[in-house]
């Protein structure tokens, strides 16, 4: 007869125990806070800064790649179409299929909760997930599943199981289309370069492949998709890239700060000598040596 009794102090304790347990999945480091890498491998900080950092990079790509897709998806959304996000992050690109397909129902999925929950179009759902562990949804469910700039939080070991995922939860002639970003720039500097060489050490040292961008097209193939579009598309940084060269390049140079914590140590600088190798790469290196790198995107079908 007591069972479902109020108790205060019972909730309080379940509500201190849930507080304690959300607080041992992050560490801050060197006053940014992070992921505990027995979360989740994602190598980049997970706070208000990097929110930011995500919305400039969001409306960055939406310019140099023309819009928020590449795939055909005008052809397959129709009223009642379905649409994930994967990895959805700050929810913008969500928030902006939504209010462009106001008849289809747009879903975001990350590990973080960072996307907006209470300001947000009808049609826009946002769920709390870790993406590795099986997606939430039954069969043949969504018609188009976008995935972006996800290397630098997915082990490349599971891979090969996410893409079955999003193969499993497309419908027959549903679209997959995934973007990523090389790791190494075309040209570098030799300061740019050595930044590089040590991301791509950290990465590895947590199963992360520093160069997925560059086996999209074989990686979807692999998985059963079909007809497997694929292209990139020369970023140059800097501003002898343009007005978008710059934001890419203060966008860029916000990441790497923002990695200090990780970066610094294997490179052997103080928190000094790292600042101002960042500000001198990216104010002055990035232009003296014309550095672009290639942001690289593929689309396919599911065929059955």
């Amino acid at each position: 007869m007591y069972g479902n009794v109020y108790n205060r102090h019972t909730e309080e304790n379940e509500n201190s125990s849930a507080e304690s347990k959300q607080e041992q999945e992050f560490e801050y480091i060197g006053g940014r806070k992070f992921y505990n890498i027995d979360v989740s491998p994602y190598i980049l900080p997970t706070d208000i800064e990097e929110v930011d950092r995500l919305h400039q990079q969001h409306f960055a790509l939406k310019h140099i790649c023309e819009g928020n897709y590449t795939a055909p998806i005008q052809n397959i959304i129709k009223p009642g179409s379905k649409l994930l996000d994967l990895g959805c992050g700050s929810g913008q690109w969500t928030l902006e299929m939504a209010q462009e397909f106001p008849y289809a129902r747009v879903f975001g999925i990350d590990i973080n909760t960072n996307f907006p929950t209470l300001i947000k179009p009808l049609n826009a759902h946002f769920i709390v997930g870790n993406v590795t562990e099986g997606l939430p949804w039954e069969d043949n469910y969504f018609d188009f599943v976008w995935i972006r700039y996800l290397c630098v939080g997915v082990k490349d070991a599971d891979w090969q199981n996410l893409y079955l995922e999003v193969r499993r939860v497309l419908k027959p002639g549903g679209i997959l289309e995934h973007h990523e970003c090389d790791g190494l720039t075309e040209i570098s500097g030799p300061k740019l370069k050595n930044f590089q060489n040590h991301f791509e050490e950290a990465m590895i040292s947590r199963g992360l492949n520093f160069r997925l961008a560059c086996q999209l097209s074989e990686r979807v193939t692999n998985a059963g998709f079909k007809d497997a579009q694929s292209s990139y598309i020369s970023v140059a940084v800097g501003k002898h890239g343009g007005k978008i060269g710059e934001i890419w390049a203060t966008n860029l140079k916000a990441g790497t700060l923002s990695i200090k914590p990780l970066l610094a140590k294997l490179l052997k600088l103080t928190d000094n000598e790292y600042d101002s190798t960042v500000q001198y790469i990216f104010d002055y290196e990035v232009d003296e040596y014309k550095v672009y790198h290639n942001h690289h995107k593929v689309w396919a079908q599911k065929i059955q």
